[in-house]
């Protein structure tokens, strides 16, 4: 079994130097700095041919207002969403998460007495989801700077150097900083709210902020979600700020998620009108990921991991899952670029 893990562990070595040297081919300087970020400055206009026409976007808010049966929001409010509708074939969408395994313990010899019990030791791998155009690829390393440096590298080799990059992101702020300050100098990306998340966030409205029944909270719940699903934030927090006082038990949960909104205004779109023009609103294609590239073999009862040996069988559960197993068994190599479309 030792052998097993050992050849695993180098195994992935040969594949996260062979990308070393692909980053590093990528990443002539001066066009990027030695953590792979762009110093190429795109121009602040976005072109009109990446974003969907107005007449598809006035049509899809039309059918968003026709479908709302309780005939409380106007096509006006939600054309002033100031979040734009890409083409999916000119943009790079990606979403970016991290996954935690228990760690192993640190061995202890015969005789040592049992230290107390301490906060769970976790081994942390960062993944991304990267499609475009119908094709995709994942990527994975331990940290989030080095999937960013990774993803830079991707879109030079796919040919996708100066495209427009969508992230879909859980609202996590380090997270969305890492990206914004990675990708800044280049300039052309943009954020993405997930939407399950958002959801969550007002659930926790009802669970830690509300009092009464359960079916008073849910009303208070949907009504939430209905405004956010139209990407309505100032109405959704002036609804919490409405909400009588002898239904609220912790009005510092209210203040936090109003807070979080405000946050994230940039970053919630409507999503009624990009699930009609068919555009993404989510990042379950990254928990999809997590899910093969890690949780499926890391996360197993009674399973705890080294660094090493977690990383290592990350990496190689990518290689698999681009399709990419063969060229490395046959030539040592990986291609390492999204696949064109058929």
């Amino acid at each position: 079994m030792r052998t097993l893990n050992n050849a695993a562990e180098q195994e992935a070595r040969s594949v996260e130097r062979h990308l070393d040297r692909r980053v590093a081919e990528l990443h002539p300087e001066p066009l990027f700095d030695p953590q792979g970020r762009p110093a190429l400055r795109l121009g602040p206009e976005v072109p009109e041919a990446d974003f969907l026409p107005p007449l598809a976007v006035t049509g899809a808010i039309a059918q968003c207002v026709s479908d709302n049966t309780a005939g409380d929001i106007a096509a006006e409010e939600l054309a002033a969403n100031p979040v734009p509708y890409e083409k999916p074939e000119r943009a790079v969408a990606a979403c970016v998460d991290d996954v935690a395994v228990k760690k192993q313990k640190p061995g202890r010899k015969a005789g040592d007495r049992k230290q107390p019990a301490k906060e769970k030791r976790r081994v942390w791998t960062t993944v991304a989801h990267v499609r475009h155009a119908g094709a995709s690829y994942a990527l994975t390393a331990p940290g989030v700077p080095a999937v960013l440096r990774l993803l830079s590298a991707l879109l030079v080799a796919s040919g996708l150097r100066e495209a427009a990059l969508l992230f879909f992101t859980d609202g996590q702020r380090s997270l969305k900083d890492q990206i914004l300050d990675f990708w800044s100098p280049r300039g052309r990306v943009r954020i993405i709210l997930d939407w399950y998340h958002l959801q969550h966030k007002c659930r926790e409205l009802g669970s830690f902020g509300l009092k009464g029944s359960i079916a008073d909270k849910k009303v208070h719940i949907k009504a939430l979600h209905h405004l956010l699903w139209h990407g309505l934030v100032d109405r959704a927090k002036a609804y919490i700020d409405a909400l009588p006082p002898g239904a609220v038990r912790k009005p510092d949960v209210l203040e936090q998620i109003k807070g979080y909104l405000e946050r994230n205004r940039p970053h919630i779109p409507c999503y009624a009108a990009r699930k009609k023009l068919g555009l993404g609103c989510s990042s379950n294609p990254v928990e999809k990921e997590n899910d093969v590239v890690v949780a499926h073999r890391q996360k197993k009862n009674g399973m705890a991991w080294s660094d090493d040996g977690s990383h290592a069988l990350s990496t190689l559960a990518a290689v698999r899952r681009n399709g990419e197993t063969d060229n490395w068994l046959r030539d040592g190599r990986l291609a390492f670029r999204l696949p064109r479309a058929a």
